[in-house]
């Protein structure tokens, strides 16, 4: 506890707006929403625990881009991200940054607007095109006044994805959240954004996580013993996580241990993930007790590669690699894994 106090990274949270929250709190039936878009309007609609995420930075692994605690670690993995959003992962070419212009009459048919609407609103913000969230707020506003209750959905979700998913410091939609939101396949990107925020952050030991926070939280909760969450004894959040051990971890989220998992991609051993502005890879061979299957050796005696990959000023044809790696997905299917089992991992550290 004095080591965390010492070296206390500490970081800010975007906010949710709230013109946002008095969108979703429109909506008297979510279904039809939830049945296209997924459980976005939870990450909108629930209180972040800033105390809970200050501390949960703090155990964040810039080796091996996890949560490293002192007996156990937890990997934030793209099929928990899959199930807790409600939105698959998609067999086609995830956002790579290089993606074609988006043509204004393909922007306007996805968002039910003309194109004279998207061309006369299609304004720039630090070097990024984009729209500005007041436009938007208002579109969605013209739809549900008139009743075209689709047309709302889909500009709500959008503003999700540009204010909540893919955050930046301008509020502002910007072209990478629109091109994400058409391609419907935003849940690689997502965990490659927190993977890469976390570890910039904790490099820097300060600043604003931009990234989408309360989708880490609920992560980070879907792992925690009901008795860490209902807190009766009133403990701080920093008392509960270092008083927890492997034995108190809920390791498996319900139907985990069912499904097929992205373990590594192409040439590289693990998977590299890219996000909006870089990359970095991730280790699932490290979360497979979340899986529902034991792993008994401790990270040092694996060879991961370890990359942190930036856009601006890094090599063209590297980032060409990680493209092509995607075109070789493997994955594990849950006899590749093998026998499920219930009995505690061996502390790792």
């Amino acid at each position: 506890m004095a080591l965390m106090r010492r070296n206390t990274i500490r970081i800010n949270f975007v906010q949710v707006p709230t013109l946002l929250k008095e969108l979703v709190a429109k909506m008297p039936d979510t279904t039809s929403f939830i049945r296209r878009h997924g459980h976005l309007l939870g990450l909108v609609t629930s209180k972040l625990d800033e105390q809970m995420m200050s501390v949960l930075v703090q155990f964040f692994d810039p080796l091996y881009h996890c949560f490293t605690f002192p007996d156990y670690q937890l990997v934030p993995t793209l099929e928990e991200f899959s199930d807790l959003l409600g939105i698959s992962i998609l067999e086609k070419t995830l956002f790579t940054g290089w993606e074609k212009i988006l043509r204004p009459e393909e922007i306007a048919s996805a968002l039910h607007m003309t194109k004279a609407e998207v061309m006369s609103n299609w304004e720039t913000r630090s070097g990024a095109k984009g729209f500005l969230t007041k436009f938007l707020v208002g579109k969605a506003n013209q739809f549900w006044e008139s009743l075209d209750f689709q047309a709302f959905e889909d500009i709500l979700a959008l503003l999700i994805y540009g204010l909540v998913l893919f955050p930046n410091s301008d509020a502002f939609i910007d072209v990478n959240a629109v091109k994400i939101f058409m391609s419907g396949n935003p849940v690689p990107t997502i965990l490659g954004d927190i993977l890469h925020q976390l570890y910039a952050r904790t490099a820097r030991k300060r600043g604003t996580l931009m990234c989408c926070a309360p989708l880490l939280a609920r992560w980070f909760i879907s792992h925690l013993p009901k008795s860490v969450q209902k807190n009766k004894e009133g403990m701080g959040w920093a008392y509960r996580v270092m008083s927890l051990s492997h034995n108190d971890i809920i390791w498996t989220i319900k139907g985990m241990d069912e499904v097929a998992i992205i373990d590594r991609c192409g040439e590289y051993p693990n998977v590299p993930l890219i996000g909006t502005n870089e990359v970095i890879t991730y280790n699932p061979c490290l979360a497979l007790r979340q899986f529902g299957r034991a792993r008994r050796e401790g990270p040092h005696e694996l060879l991961m590669p370890s990359i942190v990959f930036d856009f601006q000023g890094d090599s063209d044809e590297q980032r060409r690699r990680f493209i092509r790696a995607w075109d070789r997905v493997h994955r594990s299917d849950p006899h590749e894994l093998g026998a499920k089992t219930s009995l505690p991992m061996e502390p790792y550290l």
